[in-house]
């Protein structure tokens, strides 16, 4: 499916060929950036008039409980004079040309974004950020489809759809442990909008070790802890004497949640299979620990 967007008036049209239907309601359009490494982010325009070369999403639905959004991804093809059904609601061109039934107009054109296809795992997994360098949201790709009329329908988890882990303040955290810690918080995020609960709660409680024992080790200039399991690690939090108790409390929840999405455990002790509410606690914690050590940045 093209997609034509009228470079005076923004009304847009489509067609399986040519976009030369217009869409009587104009859809929700912004642009679209995959993020596929640091240097995407400079493509992200400081107008949203400049949409001529960019990508653009095209929302079909969104829920803002679950914070979903799925919609349609187009590449630009360039720019051309289209021959059009007057769209109804452009009362000059529906006057001026009611007895043919047909307009001249200058269109910004863009096909379904199918080189999405080829990318590892159809893109899932990749961020995309929609809108401009001074308004943009940033939402993760969770699942790809290529509907009937060759359009490329991708669906949204935006990035804080668990509300709550902030941003690391790197230059808080010793260059030596910088990478892992960055690493675990980074699955983390991955498993969030992507994976079961059980998943998300386990990356949570490898996040809150890891975290938690190189804090540990940098206050305490010991690297032993480093070797620790999760339990070890909370024990060692709860015998400081800085106040440290609802941080190593918070990781003895994580722990204990973790048991329970294994399945002998739950069968032993009769537990019931952690919720998507649990992943969501587990994701508090590790927040709540970050901003306990001082490793997240300022007003997170």
């Amino acid at each position: 499916m093209h997609l034509g967007i009228d470079k005076t008036t923004g009304f847009v049209y489509e067609g399986v060929d040519q976009p030369i239907h217009p869409i009587a309601t104009n859809p929700y359009i912004t642009r679209a950036v995959l993020i596929e490494g640091e240097v995407d982010w400079k493509s992200l325009a400081s107008t949203i008039s400049d949409t001529q070369k960019a990508k653009i999403f095209r929302e079909d639905t969104f829920d803002p409980v679950t914070r979903t959004r799925r919609g349609r991804l187009y590449t630009p093809s360039g720019s051309g004079q289209y021959v059009v059904t007057p769209h109804p609601s452009d009362r000059p061109a529906v006057s001026g040309y009611h007895l043919s039934g047909i307009v001249p107009k200058q269109l910004i054109t863009y096909f379904g974004c199918s080189q999405l296809l080829s990318s590892p795992r159809r893109g899932q997994g990749m961020k995309l950020v929609l809108g401009t360098e001074s308004a943009y949201s940033i939402w993760r790709i969770v699942q790809t489809e290529m509907l009937t009329d060759r359009s490329i329908l991708i669906t949204l988890k935006s990035l804080s759809a668990f509300g709550i882990l902030p941003e690391l303040d790197l230059e808080k955290i010793d260059p030596t442990h910088r990478e892992a810690v960055k690493q675990a918080m980074d699955r983390t995020l991955d498993s969030a909008f992507r994976e079961t609960p059980i998943s998300v709660i386990d990356q949570c409680r490898n996040a809150i070790s890891v975290t938690l024992a190189r804090w540990i080790a940098q206050e305490k200039s010991d690297t032993s802890i480093l070797s620790k399991d999760l339990g070890e690690v909370a024990k060692a939090a709860l015998g400081l004497s800085s106040p440290m108790t609802a941080a190593g409390r918070l990781a003895e929840v994580v722990a204990k949640l973790h048991s329970r999405g294994k399945g002998n455990e739950q069968h032993a002790r009769d537990l019931r299979v952690p919720t998507e509410e649990d992943a969501q606690l587990a994701l508090d914690a590790f927040g709540f620990l970050l901003r306990d050590i001082g490793w997240a940045k300022s007003g997170e």
